[in-house]
């Protein structure tokens, strides 16, 4: 899977830059890039001890704001859920996740869902964790199911 990169966007009135200390690493040229346009912004570090309550920040933005938000693939969607409860859609914030990332697999068969290392993907099929079967996992992330759809791996023949 493809490294996320932070990208910068043009013509906002304000920037917000939240992470954790290896996700505000990634942000830097980005910081750097709103400090030397003269932008707002403003920078929230999220430490693994911090239990900062950041929901109510992002509540009192004002229209036009941008997010940024790079942590642990771990703990960035719990976070992005929270931006997304403020007020933020996709267009107005962006994600980057550092570190394992586990991603949930769709069984055909049984529905339900298996956790994987996103490294995994594409390569050997895996075993659905409810109904063991085997599963070749698609690129394909379904929105609708919140995952990437498995599909029975022929070769075994189950």
């Amino acid at each position: 899977m493809k490294k996320i990169k932070p990208a910068f966007v043009h013509s906002k009135r304000m920037y917000l830059f939240c992470g954790d200390q290896k996700g505000m690493e990634r942000l830097t040229p980005i910081i750097k890039k709103v400090m030397k346009e003269n932008v707002s912004f403003e920078v929230v570090f999220l430490g693994e001890k911090e239990e900062t309550d950041i929901s109510m920040w992002m509540r009192n933005q004002k229209m036009g704001t941008f997010l940024y938000m790079a942590m642990e693939w771990s703990k960035l969607g719990n976070f992005k859920n929270v931006a997304v409860e403020c007020g933020f859609s996709e267009e107005e914030a962006q994600f980057i996740g550092h570190g394992v990332r586990m991603i949930d697999v769709f069984c055909c068969k049984c529905h339900q869902k298996t956790k994987i290392d996103s490294g995994k993907l594409g390569n050997l099929p895996t075993t659905c964790s409810h109904c063991h079967l085997k599963l070749s996992v698609s690129d394909h992330y379904s929105p609708l199911r919140g995952s990437y759809l498995g599909y029975a791996n022929l070769e075994t023949g189950e």
